[in-house]
């Protein structure tokens, strides 16, 4: 039986906790500032989880720490004792040289998840300080579950963990837009959001199905004089290129100052 632990139970722990609920082999020890949120997060889940005070966290196999970055100094210094298991760090612009300055004698992994974890359809980058080679694969073993997990360099991270983190809402901000211009056309939001979604599911299996680029692929939807591209058309004047740019800079530069 293996034992991991969250220490912060927010949107992301939870959903990272509730998908590794359904290994076989695992118990999940659940730790929050606010243990009511624990609480509830471990009734959820059922009989794999329990609420725990920080001493059970910190004995755990793995303890994700899941608080925001501002909070990770007066979090360690409340640990009563070193952590026993590997550290796996979920906290935004602190890097592992920050962190093994704090936690000295730990094992640790930064990771960047993003919000379809909770369904396994995740995309996860990681680094490390000193794994074994055994150690990172079962790390790789025990978060598969979640989707993809890809080893990275660490100066990559704040770059990625935009482009895979923040992103699901820039999408999800584009898709509600989609829907709303629908309904400038007379439709109800409801019917279009199921036309829409599916839309896009099909669009991006197609996108990672195909050896073609996304622009490819949205190239050849584009006829000639022909409806679509008049929207596209639209779009580029409008400078969807530029507004990404600037909105991918934003979040990355807020990476960078984040600690």
């Amino acid at each position: 039986m293996i034992t991991i632990s969250f220490i912060g139970t927010g949107h992301m722990g939870g959903s990272i906790a509730t998908i590794l609920s359904k290994l076989k082999d695992a118990r999940l020890l659940l730790n929050n500032r606010h243990q009511e949120k624990a609480i509830k997060l471990a009734s959820s889940i059922g009989d794999k989880a329990k609420a725990a005070t920080l001493e059970e966290a910190l004995n755990a196999d793995y303890i994700f720490i899941g608080v925001k970055p501002s909070d990770m100094d007066s979090l360690i210094a409340s640990f009563p004792f070193a952590p026993k298991g590997i550290i796996v760090s979920m906290a935004a612009g602190i890097n592992l040289k920050d962190l093994e300055g704090k936690l000295p004698n730990n094992k640790i992994i930064r990771i960047m998840p993003n919000t379809p974890v909770i369904i396994g359809k995740g995309m996860t980058p990681y680094c490390f300080n000193n794994l074994s080679n055994k150690e990172e694969q079962d790390f790789i073993s025990l978060l598969s579950i979640t989707g993809k997990v890809k080893r990275i360099e660490e100066k990559d991270m704040d770059a990625l963990s935009v482009l895979t983190g923040s992103a699901p809402a820039y999408l999800d901000y584009f898709l509600d837009a989609l829907i709303k211009a629908g309904t400038k056309l007379g439709l109800s939001e409801e019917e279009i959001q199921d036309y829409v979604l599916t839309m896009a599911e099909g669009t991006i299996a197609l996108d990672l199905a195909s050896d073609k680029s996304p622009i490819e692929l949205g190239k050849e939807v584009c006829s000639p004089g022909g409806s679509t591209i008049e929207g596209v058309m639209k779009m580029e004047e409008g400078g969807i290129y530029n507004m990404m740019e600037e909105t991918v800079q934003a979040s990355y530069q807020k990476n960078k100052k984040m600690k």
